[in-house]
């Protein structure tokens, strides 16, 4: 999703509904947003918990380009880490429905492991679902206001007779976004009294990334976040985020990005995102 707007949830500053009870081990909480960030080249990122996008106005569709090159019409899945990957344009005043799921959701949802359902990091909801999620997405674009009532219940209508939720990966994600990716895989084990086998296996399983990956990735989103702020300098930036060597910093920030740290900041002081 658009890191501007992953950077709001974040910050706890878009408001949340919550999902019916059934679904709460499912669905994190659902976000309304009328976008009002930057209208092109916008970097696509995600911390690793799984979002479905709903686009509720025109123009109804999104374009990605770089690492993944895709067309989204009316409705998208988003999983794993997004790496080079960018929205070419993102008109203001577009009107988005966020479905963010809990980090063991999509995959009670589906009862499959993450990488045999999303075949890749980009998925359109036709995709996964087939002609009933394409009628949902229609259904949903065509009445935006009434839209969490008919997506719940088509989510309830695929709910498995018995799940399992998994307690130990949420403990673990939930100490990963805690000490904002700076903690060691060890350390987690340790913490959970799990071996490294079973925490790669369930980050597999679950999510799709390893542990190393899905640290290295909400380590570095919260260096991205401190370079939109633009409140310190990078020096600062990456000693807050846990690079104690500066070329790490920058090896990382175009891994992830495509572009260098100055890029970025400079982006960012030009105009400031907003929703």
């Amino acid at each position: 999703m658009p890191v501007d707007l992953l950077a709001h949830i974040f910050n706890t500053r878009l408001p949340m509904v919550r999902p019916a009870t059934v679904l709460a081990d499912i669905i994190e909480g659902y976000y309304h947003v009328s976008w009002d960030g930057r209208e092109e080249d916008v970097w696509a990122s995600l911390d690793g918990s799984p979002v479905l996008v709903f686009m509720l106005s025109e123009p109804f569709s999104l374009h990605f380009r770089g690492v993944h090159n895709r067309v989204f019409n009316k409705a998208f899945f988003c999983c794993y880490g997004l790496r080079g990957t960018y929205i070419s344009d993102m008109p203001k005043g577009m009107r988005l429905l966020v479905v963010r799921f809990t980090s063991s959701g999509l995959f009670q949802l589906m009862q499959q492991p993450l990488p045999t359902s999303m075949p890749a990091a980009l998925c359109g909801i036709g995709e996964i679902w087939g002609k009933a999620g394409e009628m949902l997405a229609e259904a949903i674009c065509q009445d935006p206001e009434s839209c969490l009532a008919g997506l719940e219940a088509f989510l309830m209508s695929r709910l498995p007779e018995y799940t399992t939720v998994n307690y130990k990966l949420q403990s673990a994600v939930q100490m990963i976004s805690d000490q904002r990716g700076q903690l060691s895989v060890s350390d987690i084990c340790v913490s959970l009294r799990v071996n490294y086998k079973w925490l790669e296996r369930n980050f597999m399983q679950w999510l799709g990334v390893t542990p190393k990956a899905y640290l290295g990735n909400m380590r570095f989103l919260y260096a991205y976040f401190g370079m939109m702020n633009g409140k310190m300098g990078l020096t600062g930036i990456a000693l807050e985020s846990g690079y104690y060597d500066q070329n790490h910093f920058i090896r990382d920030c175009r891994k992830y990005t495509g572009r260098a740290p100055s890029q970025i900041t400079s982006l960012y002081q030009q105009e400031q995102p907003g929703l």
